[in-house]
């Protein structure tokens, strides 16, 4: 399985630096290895690119030691029974929770990653997530987001600070936390190589 998934991710071909921001396609974010910020050292970022405000997305690479009912769980006895495990999604607004998810039809307050799948804050959104039983694989919770000022993401990668790839649900779901960064930027680099 796992050399599928690493078969998968070297066909993948990098993104285009230049105006990211202007595409408004939601992407993943390498940070390139000598990255000089170290909130984003090391880290794999889903952004998307809501209108009428600079980029938003989250760190996917950084799970806390923490599941979602346990954190809830004391307020919200019904919710104490979730397993999913809770990441750190970036720096803003570290209270509040962000979700990647799928779902057959867009929803109202939600932003479209790829396909079937969205990010979204919204507690109606929510509630209808922690009131379904699924694969906690399908679904990620993040606590706070990283966020960009308009035109901020697009100087970052012209200065060199992040590799930019397509997104995949592989990326999203499947991979391993363990690694996801050690082997996006190997592929990465090996493929600006063979340009």
């Amino acid at each position: 399985m796992k050399w599928i998934a690493a078969l998968l991710l070297a066909a993948l071909p990098l993104v285009s630096f230049a105006g990211v921001e202007d595409d408004g396609e939601a992407a993943i974010l390498l940070a390139k290895p000598d990255m000089p910020d170290p909130r984003f050292a090391r880290t794999v970022v889903l952004v998307t690119f809501p209108q009428d405000t600079g980029p938003m997305g989250v760190v996917l690479n950084r799970p806390l030691d923490l599941q979602l009912g346990k954190l809830l769980g004391a307020d919200r006895p019904e919710l104490a029974g979730l397993a999913d495990t809770l990441y750190s999604g970036g720096p803003v607004e570290p209270s509040g929770i962000l979700f990647v998810f799928h779902a057959p039809e867009h929803p109202l307050r939600a932003l479209p990653v790829i396909g079937d799948v969205y990010l979204s804050g919204d507690g109606k959104v929510f509630e209808r997530l922690a009131g379904e039983v699924t694969d906690p694989k399908a679904r990620r919770f993040y606590a706070g987001y990283a966020g960009w000022a308009e035109g901020q993401l697009d100087k970052e990668i012209e200065e060199d600070g992040w590799f930019v790839i397509p997104v995949t649900e592989e990326i999203l779901f499947g991979m391993p936390v363990e690694g996801m960064w050690e082997g996006l930027v190997k592929r990465a680099m090996g493929a600006r190589a063979g340009r």
